[in-house]
C-alpha cells in the first residue's frame, strides 16, 4: 500500500509541476488580451501626426507585437518581447482601435498612413 500512495503523490506533484509550468508559459507569452488603451479613439482628431504615431507604437509594443521602426525599436526598447510581426495576434478590440487610428491619421495626411 505504500508504493502506491508514495506513486500517487508523485504523480501529482509531476501534474501541479507541468500545471505551473504551463501557466508560466502562457502569461509569458500570452498577447494582452485586455489592453487598456493609451488614448480615448474620440480624441484622434485633435491629435498630431507625431501624437498617433506613437500611440499607435506604443499599442503594438504592449500587445506584443513585434516593431519594424529602428526609431519605434528605441521608443519602445524596455517593452516586453515581441511575440509576433503579424497583428494577427491582437485581440479585436485593439485591431478595430488601431484601425480607427490609422483611419485619423489618414484623414489628417499624416505621412507613412
Amino acid at each position: 500500500m505504500m508504493p502506491t500512495r508514495v506513486f500517487s503523490s508523485s504523480r501529482r506533484t509531476a501534474s501541479g509541476l507541468l500545471f505551473t509550468i504551463g501557466l508560466a508559459h502562457f502569461v509569458l507569452l500570452a498577447p494582452v488580451s485586455s489592453q487598456a488603451f493609451a488614448t480615448d479613439p474620440g480624441r484622434f482628431g485633435a491629435m498630431t501626426c507625431q501624437q498617433l504615431w506613437y500611440v499607435e507604437q506604443k499599442t503594438l509594443a504592449e500587445g506584443r507585437v513585434c516593431l519594424k521602426s529602428t526609431r519605434a525599436k528605441r521608443a519602445f526598447s524596455r517593452a516586453d518581447r515581441c511575440i509576433s510581426s503579424s497583428e494577427a495576434i491582437l485581440p479585436k478590440k485593439t485591431q478595430d482601435y488601431l484601425t480607427q487610428l490609422r483611419n485619423a491619421a489618414r484623414s489628417k495626411s499624416c505621412a507613412g498612413y
